[in-house]
C-alpha cells in the first residue's frame, strides 16, 4: 500500500518510477481482489511522470530447484537490472528487507547505482534480530547510500555501524483525499460476492452468511491475538444475546492457522448469521468499505513491536469514519493529542476487556445518533495532520541526495531519539553560547568553557546567562534581546523539570478529557459545561514579548530589545513531550479560573466583567480550541443527563 502511494506520487512529481515486484505471485488469503480496472491503475502517466510495472514470473517448473520455493531475491534483482539496461535509472529505492531490501543491495551491486534502504516494522523488529538473517542485514543496510530510518530503528542501525550520517528520517505518508473522504460509493457486498464467484483463487476468501440488511462494524488488515480480533468476536457474540440487531465485515485474513481459529470461534459463538469475511481489496478501494460501516475497529493491543505505526486509523479517520480504536493505537497516530474520546474517536483503554468493549459498541448500536459528528470532527483532525506532511517530497529529497551521493542528514540526534530531552530544551541558549564563543567571527563547537554546544543542560544555561548578560553590558553584544530570549528559555526548561514527576501521569490523559454520560457527543453546548483541568501544566508570564524569539536560528534573527508587553506560556510536565504554547492574556485568564465547579459561560462572565471588549468574540469556538489544544477538560454539570446538545432518537422494540 505505501509503496503503491509513494510510487505514484512521485510520478505525479515528474519523476519515471519503475516498480519492481513480485505482488502478482501472492496467494490466497493474502492475495487481493483485483479486476481489470484495478490492474489497469497499477500503471499510469503523470505528464512527464509516469509509472511502469515489471512483475516476476509465478513459480513454475522451469524455476525448479531443490528444495523448492519461488527465488524472489534472484528474480528481483535480475528483472531490476535488466530494466535498467533498457532504462536507465539513477537511484534504487527498496522498501521492506525481506526480499526487496536484498533484492535492492544485489541490484546496486550489478549496476553500480545508489541504494536507498527503508525499513516497515516487522522486518526492522523482528526479521532483522534473527541470527540467520542479521549479518546480512546488517551489511545490506551499511553498504546503502541512505538508510530511511527513525527513532529506535535509526539508534539500532548506527549501532550496526551505519553511519549516522546515512541515515534520514523519512517523514510520514501523505493519503490521497480525493479518494479518503467521506463522500462517495459505499462497497456492494453482493457485487462484490457476485465478483469473487468468478475467480476460481479466491472464492474461499468470502466466508460468512451475514447478509447486510442491517448495521454492521468493520475491521480490516491482518488477523491476530494482538489486533483484537477475538475479543472483538466475543463482544459481538454478548451483543447478539442482548438483542442488538448488528452485524460484523471484516476485511481481514490470517495465516492459516489463524484463519481457521477466526472461523471456527465464529462458529462456537453462534456468530456464522452475523459476520461476512470478504476478501483483501486494492487501496482505493478501502473507502468504499469504510463508508459502509457503523464504525470500524482498530483494536491493536499488546504488539510486539513498538515503533509499528499502522495507518488504518488514520485511513478511517480520513475517511469521516467513525473510529474504534485502542489507546495503544490511537497514541501512534501523529499529534494524538489532539483526539478525543467520545468527541472524535471512541477510545478502548484494554481491548481484552470484553465487558467494556462490547459496552461501548452496544452503545454505539443504540445511539447512532453521534456517529456522524464524531466522523466529521475525526476528518477535520486527519486533513490538518495532512497539511503538515511533506510527501512525497520528502522521499523525492533524500532520493536525489543519494543520486549525487551526500549526506542524508547532519542531525542523527533528532532521529535517534523520539523524546525531547533537555538538551532539546535550550536551542536559543546553545546559540547565545555560539555567539559568546564566536565573537571574533571563527566558528565553534565548544562554549567558552569547553562545553559542547550539544551538550548544554540547564545549570549550564544559567551560567552562559550570566556571561551573556555581563557580554550585554559591556557592549560585546549588541542585542539585548538575546539575554531575554535565554532567560525565557531557562525559565520555560525549569518549570518543564519542576513539573515532572509531580503528578501521577494517569490523572493527565489528554484521550479521557470528555465527560458525558453519553458515549459520545453531538454538538458541544459550550456555555453549559465545566472547564476542568489536572493542574499537569503552568501558565509563565513574561514581562517581554517572547513571541518575537519564535523561529530564530542565529543572533541577527532577533530584535535588538524585545517588545515590552506582557506575555504568556503554558508549560507542560517533561513526560507529555509537548512543546511549550504561547496564548494571549486572555486565555492565561481563563486557565487561571478554571476550578472544576464554574460553567464556561460563569467563567466568561468574569472575563467579561474583567474585560468586556477582550471577552467579545466568537467564544464558543475559542473555548473549543483550548479544549482541542488540551488546556482544558470538559464535563457536564449534571452527571445523570441524558446527552449534550442533540437529542435522542426514540428507540423501539
Amino acid at each position: 500500500m505505501r509503496t503503491y502511494w509513494t510510487a505514484h506520487g512521485l510520478a505525479a512529481l515528474g519523476h519515471e518510477v519503475h516498480v519492481v515486484t513480485n505482488a502478482r505471485e501472492a496467494a490466497a488469503p493474502f492475495r487481493m481482489h483485483m479486476r481489470r480496472v484495478d490492474w489497469e491503475r497499477c500503471q499510469a502517466s503523470y505528464g512527464t511522470g509516469s509509472v511502469t510495472i515489471h512483475w516476476t514470473d509465478p513459480v513454475d517448473r522451469s524455476q525448479f530447484y531443490i528444495p523448492m520455493a519461488s527465488p524472489f531475491v534472484s528474480k528481483l534483482a535480475t528483472v531490476a537490472a535488466t530494466a535498467h539496461h533498457a532504462h536507465g535509472f539513477d537511484v534504487i529505492f527498496s522498501h521492506y528487507l525481506e526480499p526487496y531490501g536484498i533484492a535492492g543491495y544485489l541490484t546496486a551491486q550489478m549496476t553500480g547505482l545508489p541504494h536507498v534502504v527503508r525499513m516497515a516494522g516487522s522486518d526492522a523488529g523482528r526479521l532483522w534480530r534473527h541470527p540467520q538473517f542479521e549479518a546480512l542485514y546488517d551489511h545490506v543496510l551499511r553498504s546503502a547510500e541512505i538508510v530511511v530510518a527513525a527513532h529506535a530503528v535509526a539508534a539500532r542501525a548506527a549501532e550496526h555501524g551505519v553511519d549516522p550520517g546515512r541515515i534520514a528520517a523519512g517523514g510520514g505518508y501523505g493519503l490521497p483525499e480525493d479518494l479518503f473522504t467521506a463522500e462517495g460509493p459505499r462497497l456492494d457486498l453482493k457485487g462484490l460476492k457476485a465478483e469473487i464467484e468468478t475467480d476460481r483463487e479466491l472464492q474461499g476468501a468470502m466466508w460468512g452468511d451475514f447478509v447486510p440488511d442491517r448495521p454492521y462494524f468493520g475491521i480490516y488488515g491482518k488477523l491476530g491475538e494482538n489486533k483484537g480480533t477475538f475479543v472483538l468476536l466475543s463482544a459481538l457474540h454478548r451483543l447478539k444475546r442482548a438483542g442488538a440487531n448488528v452485524g460484523l465485515v471484516a476485511l481481514a485474513h490470517g495465516r492459516p492457522q489463524i484463519e481457521d481459529r477466526f472461523r471456527r470461534q465464529v462458529q462456537e459463538l453462534g456468530l456464522t448469521d452475523r459476520v461476512l469475511q470478504i476478501p483483501f481489496l486494492p487501496h482505493w478501494r478501502v473507502p468504499e468499505f469504510l463508508r459502509g460501516c457503523l464504525a470500524v475497529c482498530c483494536l491493536e493491543q499488546g504488539f510486539p513491536i513498538g515503533f509499528h505505526s499502522p495507518i488504518t486509523p488514520f485511513e478511517v479517520l480520513l475517511c469521516g469514519a467513525c473510529l474504534v480504536g485502542s489507546t495503544e493505537v490511537i497514541r501512534k497516530l501523529p499529534n494524538w493529542e489532539r483526539l478525543v474520546h467520545g468527541y472524535s474517536c471512541i477510545a478502548i483503554e484494554d481491548v481484552n476487556d470484553v465487558a467494556a468493549l462490547s459496552e461501548r459498541l452496544a452503545a454505539i448500536v443504540a445511539d447512532p445518533d453521534p456517529i456522524a459528528f464524531v466522523g466529521t470532527r475525526a476528518r477535520i483532525f486527519a486533513r490538518e495532520e495532512q497539511e503538515s506532511v511533506d510527501f512525497p517530497q520528502r522521499l523525492e529529497s533524500i532520493l536525489r541526495r543519494a543520486v549525487r551521493r551526500e549526506p542524508a542528514t547532519a542531525n542523527i540526534l533528532g532521529i535517534a531519539h523520539g523524546r525531547r530531552d533537555e538538551i532539546d530544551r535550550l536551542p536559543l541558549t546553545r546559540m547565545a553560547a555560539q555567539a559568546l564563543a564566536n565573537v571574533d567571527g571563527k566558528p565553534v563547537t565548544t562554549t567558552a568553557a569547553g562545553t559542547p554546544l550539544q551538550a548544554i543542560d540547564l545549570e549550564g544555561a544559567q551560567d552562559i546567562l550570566v556571561e551573556i548578560n555581563r557580554s550585554v553590558g559591556n557592549g560585546r553584544i549588541k542585542r539585548a534581546s538575546l539575554a531575554q530570549a535565554v532567560a525565557a528559555e531557562i525559565a520555560i526548561a525549569a518549570a518543564e523539570r519542576e513539573l515532572s514527576g509531580s503528578h501521577d501521569a494517569a490523572a493527565g490523559d489528554l484521550l479521557f478529557r470528555l465527560h458525558t454520560p453519553r458515549w459520545a457527543i453531538c454538538e458541544l453546548d459550550i456555555g453549559t459545561l465545566v472547564p476542568v483541568n489536572d493542574h499537569q501544566f503552568r501558565t509563565l508570564r513574561f514581562d517581554y514579548d517572547v513571541s518575537e524569539f519564535r523561529g530564530a536560528t542565529s543572533v541577527a534573527d532577533l530584535p535588538p530589545t524585545a517588545s515590552l508587553r506582557s506575555s504568556y506560556v503554558v508549560v507542560f510536565r517533561q513526560e507529555a513531550n509537548r512543546n511549550p504554547l504561547i496564548v494571549d492574556a486572555m486565555t492565561a485568564r481563563f486557565l487561571e479560573l478554571v476550578d472544576g465547579r464554574k460553567t464556561v459561560a460563569e467563567i466568561l462572565g468574569q472575563l467579561d466583567q474583567d474585560d468586556p471588549v477582550s471577552a467579545s468574540g466568537n467564544w464558543p469556538q475559542w473555548v473549543e480550541n483550548l479544549f482541542l489544544w488540551g488546556l482544558i477538560g470538559l464535563r457536564h454539570v449534571d452527571a445523570g443527563a441524558k446527552g449534550l446538545g442533540c437529542a435522542r432518537a426514540p428507540v423501539t422494540d
